[in-house]
């Protein structure tokens, strides 16, 4: 081949690859995965709701426990996804490799231990939650099966964020939507007792969820042998790599202890506005239904944007990661201000799908219109937060989401909500100044690192 023609092959593959990781071919893969699991999950609700309302509780209470559980398990799960990224993007295969078999590993070890703990104490769990006699009937056998599948959960969680984390979003999607394909499919003949089968209730849900996710695991797993050739050396089982561990860990568990911190500050602010009232309560419960739509944004590009940064970092291409945040940003709040402008322009309609209380509707229309302001501001606190824990700075992020939610958004909600009876506009008021803190901590945070970065190029 002569020079001329070695360029053009050279210049055609850079090209190749600035495609491959142009935000848009990232992100659009993980909206569409993201909104049929929320389409999805409506379906099922709506299948399950067929055999009473015990049963929909039942459900309800149960995948509330198992994402508790989950978030806890997956601690090395955002750690692994972010090391990937930076081996992958810096020509490290074998290192990339290398941290997906570890986070296989520790998510069989958690899921192991998860799945034991589901089958013997659902029943405990349960009791500690005060859940009704008449929904337990229902939810201590589905709770048990499905909290059992604790381990096929995780490891297609971590094999999943593993294929992405090298820049391919689109096949971790395809299999998602023949997961939740077949789990429609197998929830109306096991719930139902279709064309033949027995008619099995809301254990033929738990069936139906538990063969979906295996069958989808398995696709996962053979997704995965394809993107590291060979994947799995026997040896590796029995070896700890404790460098690319630490390396893990180091943002691992800053992000864990910010989730389970998350969590428990909104179960504060849910019982503060439960002392508002049960219009008030039921208002909040409708409108963060609706705004999952508008998030959904905010969660596909702040995705996409982590595999780019999180590539580009580790190939030392600091000028792409440095433009990768406004690339992200500007159009995710056009985006998120359109969604959530046209959510509030039909936001009697949409209210009216759920309820046809006007006290509720009434108090919700101008909750809808705070959220235009909100919205934005989301995409910006979630993309800058994502880039940061990319490049090293996942102390700074943990430490300041901590700040926020507990003194801005749980004792804003007391403030604002309570104390100045401002109600539901009152924890609007606390979850904007929130967005607001952190978003501007986190770009000036970014733009600290920027100016290093120019200095030293």
């Amino acid at each position: 081949m002569t020079r001329w023609g070695e360029s053009v092959s050279l210049r055609s593959q850079s090209m190749e690859q600035e495609n491959k990781l142009s935000l848009w071919h990232l992100s659009w893969p993980i909206g569409i995965e993201l909104l049929l699991q929320f389409l999805m999950g409506a379906v099922d609700t709506v299948m399950v709701s067929r055999i009473g309302d015990e049963a929909v509780s039942a459900v309800g209470v149960s995948n509330q426990v198992i994402q508790s559980a989950l978030t806890v398990f997956a601690l090395i799960n955002a750690g692994i996804s972010v090391v990937v990224a930076r081996k992958w993007g810096g020509g490290l295969r074998e290192d990339a490799r290398k941290t997906a078999v570890l986070g296989i590993q520790a998510n069989l070890l958690m899921g192991i231990v998860g799945s034991l703990l589901f089958f013997f104490g659902t029943s405990t769990v349960l009791r500690y939650m005060n859940t009704p006699e008449d929904v337990v009937g229902y939810a201590s056998p589905y709770l048990t099966f499905v909290g059992s599948m604790t381990v096929i959960v995780l490891l297609h969680f971590v094999i999943n964020a593993v294929v992405r984390s090298t820049g391919n979003t689109q096949g971790p999607m395809y299999i998602t939507i023949g997961m939740n394909v077949l789990h429609l499919l197998l929830n109306y003949v096991l719930i139902f007792g279709a064309w033949g089968f027995p008619e099995m209730g809301i254990q033929g849900a738990a069936l139906s969820s538990m063969i979906s996710r295996f069958a989808a695991l398995l696709l996962s797993a053979w997704l995965l042998w394809r993107t590291f050739l060979p994947f799995w050396r026997l040896r590796e089982w029995f070896k700890l790599e404790i460098p690319l561990l630490k390396e893990v860990l180091q943002v691992g568990l800053p992000v864990t202890f910010t989730a389970v911190s998350w969590g428990y500050s909104q179960i504060i602010v849910l019982a503060l506005i439960s002392r508002m009232g049960t219009t008030t309560l039921a208002s909040y419960t409708y409108i963060q239904t609706i705004q999952q739509f508008t998030w959904m944004i905010a969660a596909a590009i702040g995705g996409g944007l982590q595999i780019r940064v999180g590539q580009f970092f580790g190939a030392g291409r600091l000028k792409e990661v440095d433009r990768s945040l406004g690339q992200a940003i500007r159009p995710g709040i056009l985006l998120s201000l359109a969604v959530s402008a046209l959510i509030f322009l039909l936001g009697t309609p949409i209210m009216r799908l759920f309820t046809s209380d006007p006290s509720i509707i009434d108090l919700s229309l101008p909750i809808l219109a705070m959220c235009i302001v909100w919205q934005p501001l989301r995409v910006v606190g979630f993309c800058a937060s994502n880039s940061l824990n990319i490049i090293g700075e996942a102390k700074y992020v943990a430490i300041i989401t901590v700040i926020g939610m507990w003194t801005l958004v749980s004792g804003g909600t007391y403030v604002f909500g309570i104390s100045a009876g401002f109600g539901l506009v009152g924890v609007m008021c606390a979850l904007i100044l929130d967005e607001s803190f952190r978003s501007a901590l986190f770009l000036l945070r970014w733009k600290r690192r920027s100016v290093q970065w120019n200095k030293s190029a």
